[in-house]
Order: C-alpha cells, then structure tokens, then sequence
C-alpha cells in the first residue's frame, strides 16, 4: 500500500478526472501512463484505480485492466431512483431540523452535491451520507452535461434549493425531490448517449 501522502492526491487527480469526463467512457486506464501524467510511481496509481472500482468509479476485469465505466440508462435510472429513496428516507428522520445552507453557488453538478448532501445529513446516518456521497461522485458529469438534454434543469434545481432555503413544508420538499428524480429518469436515455456518443 502507498504511503497516503502519495496515494491520497493520486486517487483525488484521477477521480476528478473521471467525474469532468477527462476519458471517454470505455477507455483503457493504463497504470504506467496515469505515472507518468501525475508524477508518481506506478503503485499508488494502482492502489487507487483499485479504491475507484471499489466506488464503482472504474470498471476491472480480469485480464483486460482498468477502464472507464460506460453508464447505461438502466444503471442511471437505478442510482436516481436510490439516491430519491436515500434523501427522502433523511427526511423522515427529521423532517423539522433544517438550518439554512451556509455555501452557495458553483456549477450545477456542485450546487446539487452540496444541496443532497445537506439533506442526507440530517438523518445522522454515516452509511446513508457515504452512500449519497458516492453516487453524487458517480452521476457527477451526467450533472454537469445535463443542460445540454434538460434546459429546464438549472431551474428545477434552484426551485429545489429555494424550498430548502425557505424551509418549505416538507411536503412540498418531498414533491420537488420526486419531481426532480423522475424527469431525469425520464432523460436517462438522451442522457447516456450524450455521455457516450457513437454507442
């Protein structure tokens, strides 16, 4: 295993790099290469494409290494569908406990971690908040290209942020919460060939 002063930014670099879509989906990662860009030994390289796969972040097959994951409409709809689940079940746990968010702005695929992530807190849960937290890692370039397919998606989202802001009833937060998981499940297919075209 590498030290964590070496391994810890290596497994950030690559991992911001796959969350911008630096890679086409399908890519081979090769180890040696991903040393030589980042200016590490081979090792941490490999400890952390390892870690990545853990977080489904890259796909590993035997024989063959490394690649980039190819996210299919179904798998889309799946980790939507999870994370509207997680956020709600947080908000059955205590749906009066809301302080207003303290940090604001950023791109949208940011403004939506940050919001999910306020509202998987509230539970107290650390399995749930970890869960959210990795599938925020994994849809985050569907987030940032999701404009492209849903030009109401900026909107949609600040609808959303208001509501929480405002400490809306939580019924109305509910709604918001289906309604913004359900139209993107709507677009998971537009959405995956945007991701990967020519598939």
């Amino acid at each position: 295993m590498s030290p964590a002063h070496v391994l810890e930014p290596t497994y950030e670099a690559i991992k911001l790099r796959l969350k911008i879509g630096k890679w086409p989906a399908g890519l081979r990662l090769e180890a040696a290469k991903l040393a030589d860009e980042l200016g590490v030994s081979i090792t941490p390289v490999r400890d952390s494409l390892w870690r990545l796969a853990g977080e489904h972040m890259v796909d590993v097959t035997p024989g063959e290494g490394f690649r980039v994951p190819r996210l299919g409409q179904d798998e889309l709809r799946d980790l939507l569908e999870l994370n509207c689940i997680l956020l709600l079940a947080a908000m059955s746990v205590v749906p009066a406990a809301r302080d207003r968010r303290t940090e604001i702005g950023g791109n949208v695929a940011e403004r939506t971690a940050r919001l999910f992530l306020d509202i998987a807190g509230r539970a107290g849960n650390g399995a749930l908040l970890a869960t959210v937290s990795a599938i925020n890692d994994r849809l985050h370039l569907m987030r940032l290209q999701e404009g492209a397919v849903m030009p109401e998606s900026d909107g949609e989202l600040a609808t959303l942020e208001r509501a929480i802001d405002e400490r809306e009833a939580d019924g109305r937060v509910r709604d918001l919460l289906l309604r913004y998981h359900h139209s993107r499940g709507q677009a998971a297919d537009r959405m995956t060939r945007l991701l990967a075209p020519g598939e």
